[in-house]
């Protein structure tokens, strides 16, 4: 066709529209409507689509010349269309560049699909486990465990980390270090007791690397979250963060001092050095301010919300809430952004305001179905509320995915452990009890087990004690809880000093009790944590009652009467009824 036939063609079909003009571009258009699109494409035959496709490849490639890796997504579709006749070489080739700028655009559905088409092409499999034998596919492993982490569930997390791993043993084998490195280095986001094995491969690599250059800091960055997280291996960590801060400041290094500060603060709260992440994360954001790393950003942020939470410095941790969701509402990663999500709803708990709580984690549970800490949040408000089948509906998703998870100390059976003796409380219901203990059981009988995950299967056992009233349960517990009076417990929305009251109230100790929720009145005014207010000056009440000294009676009415009114106001039906069961007690 000659080039005059061929505008004659094209201005026919923009008369008809067919097409039409792409704005601000000469010379190229797209058809006014997919289906126009999809019916004349339905009139080809298969072959003559995937010889058009080849044309089509060719051309483009032609045309582009050494600008063709800028229009690779353009390229990677119509070499795949035309597998069968221009064959799988370039197709990988554009795909892997396809899926690595869909990667630095935050893309990351699109660029695990490129990955994915790209290895089914080559032949490989999730299934596969053996050793990679092209840079290609190493390439694309690589590209895919990226972009699975942005966008899966965190109980399939595990291939993702299979793929980094498969992808770093070519790299290493084939003597690429940088590619190696580079895989070694990508920053996951480790939970405790998941085993991942990339504490192994970090290992290899520092030994790929001169000891004291930037590339071994990034990497002792890395080996110190993972050991620190995973396992308790805090010395340990402590030192690669040491070593890492040491090159940062002898090279002068800005993003290395904050990339290793970012990865050092969740270790510091996993084991309870409080004030050391505290100083760390300030310190981050100081440097945020300078440095454009909005995934070591939004950790650090995350790390410092939950100290916050922890001290009972509620406004601060909702403003570094806010902070995160608008990191990762930057990134696109879905993990993060079901986080900040939970992160600002977890201030509206607090407050009571159970409608802007519920939609908040409802966006994160549209994102990440399944995530644990969400479905906890979900379970708790609906308890508090008394809207108890739909409760049980989240903590069957909740019971599900520990049910899918290999046993061990881990989040999965730490957030069982804790929210069924906690919501047991509310509801006096005590069907699922054998399943919390053996939850705690299991993450307590690990093989390293990271304090946090051990303190919160501590506190699950503790509201066992409680509602069982097994004493010696409760000395032990009592034990090692008390060590935390004067802090709060994000994951159950409870004060310390209240379970710890309730369990000496349980030994038996009433004086002791009495002090400890005195403490937690004063924690939750302060904090200004109403529901949690609401449940203190109740069980306050009790142990009250109990002693019946001179001028016990009359302050517990009083603490019932602010119970009664805080539990009205916010709809806590379970509570109201509990309130006025003791009041009618007391007035008999």
């Amino acid at each position: 066709m000659t080039e005059d036939r061929l505008l004659e063609v094209l201005e026919e079909a923009l008369a008809s529209r067919v097409i039409e003009e792409l704005p601000r571009s000469v010379g190229r258009y797209q058809f006014t409507h997919a289906l126009i699109q999809e019916t004349l494409a339905g009139e080809l035959s298969l072959t003559r689509r995937v010889r058009l496709h080849a044309r089509i490849a060719e051309s483009l490639e032609a045309k582009y010349g050494d600008d063709a890796p800028a229009h690779a997504a353009e390229l990677a579709h119509h070499f795949a269309q035309a597998e069968a006749v221009t064959g799988i070489e370039k197709l990988v080739h554009y795909s892997i560049l396809a899926g690595q700028h869909s990667l630095e655009s935050y893309a990351h559905e699109e660029a695990l699909a490129y990955f994915e088409r790209a290895l089914t092409a080559t032949g490989s499999s999730a299934a596969d486990t053996g050793p990679v034998i092209d840079p290609d596919t190493a390439a694309l492993l690589f590209g895919q465990g990226r972009a699975q982490l942005a966008i899966l569930e965190r109980y399939q997390w595990p291939q993702a980390f299979a793929n980094l791993r498969r992808s770093f043993a070519y790299y290493a084998e084939a003597g690429d270090v940088s590619a190696a490195v580079a895989i070694a280095e990508y920053p996951t986001t480790p939970w405790p007791g998941e085993h991942s094995k990339l504490g192994e491969i970090i290992a290899q690599a520092l030994a790929l690397v001169p000891p004291n250059s930037s590339e071994a800091g990034r990497l002792l960055c890395r080996y110190g979250i993972v050991v620190g997280t995973e396992e308790d291996r805090y010395e340990e960590a402590h030192e690669a963060f040491t070593r890492a801060l040491a090159i940062a400041q002898g090279e002068g290094d800005t993003a290395l001092e904050m990339r290793a500060l970012a990865n050092a603060v969740p270790v510091d709260r996993l084991h309870f050095h409080y004030q050391d992440g505290l100083d760390k994360c300030l310190r981050a954001i100081e440097l945020a301010r300078h440095i454009d790393d909005p995934l070591a950003e939004v950790h650090v942020r995350f790390v410092l919300s939950n100290i916050l939470h922890s001290l009972g410095e509620f406004e601060g941790a909702e403003q570094q809430g806010m902070a995160m969701l608008a990191l990762a509402e930057r990134i696109r990663d879905r993990s993060w952004l079901a986080t900040s999500h939970r992160k600002v709803a977890l201030s509206s708990i607090l407050r009571g305001d159970w409608g802007a709580a519920r939609d908040l984690i409802d966006r994160g549970l549209t994102l990440t179905p399944q995530n644990i800490p969400n479905l906890a949040s979900r379970i708790f408000m609906e308890y508090e509320v008394g809207e108890f089948s739909q409760g049980e509906q989240y903590l069957d998703q909740l019971l599900e995915v520990m049910g899918h998870s290999m046993p061990g100390p881990t989040y999965y059976f730490a957030y069982p452990a804790m929210v069924l003796p906690f919501i047991a409380r509310i509801s006096g219901l005590a069907d699922k009890f054998d399943i919390a203990k053996t939850a705690a059981e299991t993450v307590l009988s690990g093989p390293s087990v990271t304090p946090f995950v051990a303190l919160y299967a501590r506190v699950g056992l503790a509201w066992l004690a409680v509602q069982l009233g097994d004493i010696k349960s409760a000395e032990e517990q009592y034990a090692v809880i008390k060590d935390h009076r004067g802090t709060f417990f994000p994951l159950t929305v409870a004060s310390a000093d209240r379970l710890i009251g309730l369990l000496a109230h349980t030994i038996g100790n009433i004086d002791q009790a009495i002090a400890h929720f005195e403490d937690a009145l004063t924690f939750c005014r302060k904090a200004g944590h109403r529901p949690e207010l609401a449940w203190t000056c109740c069980d306050y009440a009790d142990a009250l009652h109990q002693r019946n000294g001179e001028r016990d009676v009359a302050k517990s009415t009083s603490l019932l009467d602010e119970s009664l009114a805080i539990s009205s106001e916010l709809g806590m039906r379970p509570l109201m009824e509990r309130v006025l069961s003791r009041r009618e007690i007391l007035g008999a």
